[in-house]
């Protein structure tokens, strides 16, 4: 016999009678697949994006709470001016026309937020009537802020904007 009819009588007989998968080939290839799809999925996805839109929209109602809350404290203790300061659960909070004021004192204050602990960030900020504030969140891919703006007058209401935008149409969270 030749060596290349015994390689392929050898050939014949392991791959000739297996007509498909066993049991645990196949289990062996779905787990594979499973791993696979789980090491890949997190880079697929973008969850950090929407974890930093809903801190996003956290803020949001925070800011607005606090701005009612800081309302309803200065019209008890009458610090409707257009300057002045409200204590509410033992933080004192600076007011315009018994709003917060746009500020680290204002707005900052009411809402609680820890600058370093909730990764977040503050641009502008005014003791002035018609101040503006944004609080951005670290980390976005644009632009993820809260916009507070403090009453120009006394019959005015702070406007609070919900900024959420890459510049291209997208979110910026």
């Amino acid at each position: 016999m030749k060596p290349l009819d015994a390689c392929a009588h050898l050939v014949r007989r392991y791959f000739g009678r297996s007509a498909g998968f066993t049991m645990v080939e196949l289990l062996v290839a779905v787990l594979f697949l499973a791993t696979v799809a789980a090491l890949a999925a997190p880079s697929l996805w973008n969850f950090g994006s929407e974890a930093r839109t809903a801190k996003q929209q956290a803020i949001y109602g925070s800011v607005r709470a606090a701005a009612q809350i800081t309302r309803a404290s200065a019209q008890v203790h009458n610090q409707l001016g257009a300057t002045g300061s409200v204590n509410v659960d033992g933080t004192t909070i600076s007011t315009i026309f018994g709003y917060p004021a746009a500020t680290e004192a204002g707005i900052v204050a009411a809402t609680g937020l820890d600058l370093a602990n909730d990764q977040v960030s503050l641009v502008g900020g005014g003791q002035q009537a018609g101040g503006t504030i944004a609080v951005a969140v670290n980390g976005a891919r644009g632009t993820c802020t809260i916009v507070y703006t403090s009453p120009a007058s006394d019959d005015a209401q702070p406007a609070i904007s919900f900024v959420n935008s890459d510049g291209k149409g997208g979110t910026g969270c």
